[in-house]
């Protein structure tokens, strides 16, 4: 007798049973057409290529912005970790939160490095120490916090006015080393007696 109880075990049997008869023609429909072709395997994508216009971007460290950076225009560089933009302005954060300020016509941000180098008519300000320098290029690097300017350097402070060449200076300990010809021009000092 065939009751809706015995189809439950019949038909999955039935198919078992006549498993040789309908694997061929099953398989040769399900089989994908076209082939494998290698080289689709081997082909290199193309990198990614942007211009973008009045561009924002922030980096952060321990949820705490240490970078920001304002550009009218931002590009690909020469590699895809690399951004070349232009008119830049940079906020940079120290660790205890306070702030220097950074413009220049042009600046190049390695992400894989944390380098921002900027370049012509750079101006850094730290309004907290009262200090403003003046180059035409500026590597700062924020892995090691440490800014060098390898061109000719002025330092104006409130009562100091100081140029050189090879500008190195640590955020973190607050440290200028000048090499080259330094010459220093202090104002209200008076001689020790």
């Amino acid at each position: 007798m065939l009751t809706r109880r015995n189809l439950i075990w019949i038909i999955p049997l039935c198919l078992f049973i006549t498993f040789p008869l309908w694997r061929i023609p099953v398989t040769k429909f399900l089989t994908p057409r076209g082939g494998y072709d290698p080289s689709l395997a081997q082909r290199k994508l193309d990198s990614h290529n942007f211009n973008m216009t009045n561009v924002h971007i922030t980096q952060s460290e321990f949820g705490k912005t240490t970078l920001e950076i304002v550009a009218v225009r931002a590009y690909t560089g020469s590699s895809e970790n690399e951004f070349k933009m232009e008119n830049v302005d940079a906020i940079i954060t120290d660790t205890s939160g306070k702030q220097t300020y950074v413009t220049a016509r042009k600046g190049i941000l390695d992400k894989e490095a944390a380098l921002l180098t900027l370049i012509d008519e750079v101006v850094v300000m730290n309004p907290t120490d009262q200090i403003e320098l003046y180059t035409d290029l500026l590597i700062y690097n924020d892995k090691t916090h440490i800014a060098k300017s390898p061109g000719k350097t002025q330092v104006i402070g409130e009562k100091i006015e100081v140029r050189g060449k090879n500008l190195i200076f640590n955020t973190l300990t607050k440290t200028y080393q000048l090499d080259g010809r330094v010459r220093c021009k202090l104002t209200n000092f008076t001689s020790p007696e």
